[in-house]
């Protein structure tokens, strides 16, 4: 993996941003196409996925199917046409919508594992239809550290990941369990890495805009800020608690899995131990009587020890319960500030 961050054209930016946003609720996608340039992933041209090959339900962690009949079929032809004009053929990865980020989800990093293993600089798109609806005090054109585009007055949340060099050492070893993640080094911190994301304008984009704004210095529009004062966003905190008690409810089944294997295993390591001890002493036994020992290992015959469970699911319940735990930290603290200084303006 060469790249390091990901730009986007602005038109295939407002292409994503209005296929998301005219499905909502459904969960949509759609093939992304650019090149590798110095490092930077571009992103020329996206075009979307059949609507059958995303889930109806915004609230399941199924997440998307790429790999449907449909889907298989539609996406080579759809890349052929587009040679046929000129357009960029490279794929480089998918965009999705997503409902309070949850992204964390066995489809979606399977889907990333596939595409990674045909272009390790492939990235997955998300965009935030329930984040893009809330409007955040930061200032419109920045982007936040790390790639993480913040949620501006125009309503935009783009992000971009890709799945770690230290998960995609552990999926290879096909073995999740906590030796494999310890020798691996890999946390719940580490399973995606997200990238920084800019839009670039053409230069003919960027001089009508100038144009504009010298034609219309005087535009409500270019100046208004007025939505930095929208305090409603007590809707949007409400959801990601309740996400949040989903993902709990979530951990608290998968931990009671794993504690289940954990009890098995102290059961028949107990009987090890006794077996052991009684052949150590049936051993002494017969030495005294100058016998020969019998093998000391044949309990590896006699027990089977329980198989320890995917950690897997742990992992990704755990890096959402992070991602909507991330988000509350992220507008409660804005929407505090707001509500001091509305109170102090009351008093």
């Amino acid at each position: 993996m060469t790249t390091t961050r990901v730009c986007i054209d602005s038109s295939v930016a407002l292409k994503i941003v209005r296929h998301c946003q005219e499905s909502a609720p459904s969960i949509v996608a759609g093939q992304l196409l650019g090149l590798d340039v110095d490092g930077e992933l571009r992103i020329s041209h996206a075009f979307a996925f059949p609507q059958n090959a995303a889930g109806g339900n915004p609230n399941s962690d199924d997440g998307l199917s790429l790999r449907l009949k449909a889907v298989a079929k539609y996406q080579p032809e759809m890349i052929d046409h587009l040679k046929e004009v000129n357009v960029d053929s490279n794929s480089v990865g998918w965009y999705q919508s997503t409902v309070l980020g949850r992204i964390y989800n066995a489809s979606v990093i399977e889907n990333l594992a596939v595409f990674q293993e045909k272009n390790p600089d492939s990235v997955v798109l998300v965009y935030d239809v329930a984040g893009s609806e809330v409007v955040s005090d930061t200032d419109p054109s920045s982007t936040g550290p790390q790639g993480h585009t913040t949620t501006t007055p125009s309503g935009f949340n783009l992000r971009a990941f890709r799945l770690s060099e230290e998960y995609l050492n552990v999926r290879k070893s096909g073995k999740f369990d906590t030796a494999t993640l310890t020798e691996n080094n890999l946390t719940y911190h580490d399973v995606l890495v997200e990238l920084p994301v800019e839009i670039k304008n053409s230069n003919l984009a960027t001089l009508l805009l100038y144009q504009l704004g010298q034609q219309y210095p005087n535009s409500p529009f270019a100046e208004s800020s007025f939505s930095n004062l929208n305090v409603s966003v007590d809707p949007f905190l409400e959801k990601n608690i309740e996400a949040i008690f989903d993902s709990v409810d979530d951990f608290h089944y998968d931990q009671g899995n794993y504690n289940y294997y954990q009890r098995q295993m102290t059961r028949e390591q107990a009987k090890i131990t006794q077996w052991q001890q009684k052949r150590k002493a049936e051993n002494a036994a017969r030495e005294k009587d100058g016998r020969p020992a019998l093998p000391t290992d044949e309990w590896k015959r006699l027990f089977k020890l329980p198989t320890e469970p995917s950690r897997q699911d742990n992992l990704l319940i755990s890096a959402q319960l992070n991602e909507h735990c991330s988000v509350i930290e992220e507008f409660g603290a804005a929407v505090n500030s707001k509500l001091f200084a509305t109170q102090g303006g009351l008093l």
